[in-house]
């Protein structure tokens, strides 16, 4: 198959090594990827990706941008059938990298962070439902479109104005709207997944549902790979590289499911443990 890089579509994974590989990071990092290459030799949950690229996806702690321990693009894309690709190189954008130490990377995987997402995602829930057993029910933003405006294939800025302002309009989204902005910060938990229009984003759910969307989107750092050989992905228990297929693997985990249990994964390294932004056609 071929390689668009910037336009393939796949997902990007923090491959963990120790650091005893760092003058051999390409062959380390094809060694630990090569159990979830896509062969059809062992159990298809192993068969995972088809092309791989070290590429940039990390950013560097502070001071340490010009650090030569880090690495940038590699310019080699791996595949399935043993080829290799020669792609351009282009130069990581200052402050990031495609990997290195642990200690040079600025990852937010501080559980002081973890927590104050959680918290406030707490309180966002709890405002909304409290200020929805005061005020009438609100219409969701779509149902502007269904509702009072039949047109919804001229889509032009008056009209979506119109219906902006008639869904902001409502006593409960306007009462939510004032508590938001007495908020410092929503800590990412803006847009269709948090409070871009509560009547769908967090009047349906429960609150644990909630907090933990709010605790995944916070953290980047969704996949890895770690340095026991475990592949983890949007937060579903991992699977072992060294057994034949998860229903024969006799071996626990490392790591619990769930993305926050990643970040601490991630801040349990030792500081020279080498992390790597491996993007992957899967």
């Amino acid at each position: 198959m071929g390689w668009s890089d910037g336009g393939m579509a796949g997902m990007r994974i923090i491959v963990c090594l120790p650091s005893r590989e760092a003058t051999r990071v390409e062959d380390a990092v094809e060694e630990a990827m090569a159990p979830f290459e896509r062969d059809y030799r062992r159990g298809e949950d192993l068969d995972i990706w088809d092309t791989w690229r070290i590429t940039e996806g990390l950013p560097v702690l502070s001071g340490f941008e010009r650090d030569s321990r880090l690495v940038h693009h590699s310019p080699t894309a791996h595949h399935t059938d043993g080829r290799t690709t020669t792609l351009e190189t282009i130069p990581s954008e200052y402050g990031w990298c495609a990997g290195g130490p642990r200690a040079l990377l600025d990852l937010p995987t501080s559980q002081v962070h973890l927590e104050q997402t959680r918290a406030l995602a707490d309180a966002i829930w709890q405002r909304w439902h409290e200020l929805a057993t005061e005020l009438p029910a609100a219409l969701a933003r779509d149902s502007f479109y269904e509702s009072h405006f039949c047109d919804i294939d001229a889509d032009t800025c008056e009209a979506c104005e119109r219906i902006s302002v008639g869904y902001s309009a409502q006593p409960l989204v306007r009462a939510f709207g004032d508590y938001l902005g007495t908020l410092s910060t929503t800590r990412g938990l803006g847009g269709p997944a948090g409070t871009y229009d509560p009547v769908i984003t967090i009047d349906p759910v429960t609150r644990d549902e909630f907090v933990g969307r709010a605790v995944k989107y916070a953290l980047p750092q969704r996949n890895i790979l770690s340095l026991d050989g475990w592949w983890y992905e949007d937060g579903w228990t991992g699977i072992h590289g060294a057994c034949h297929s998860p229903a024969d693997c006799p071996h626990t985990p490392d790591l619990a499911p769930g993305y926050e249990h990643i970040a601490d994964y991630l801040a349990s390294l030792p500081a020279d443990t080498l992390l790597f932004n491996v993007r992957c056609h899967v």
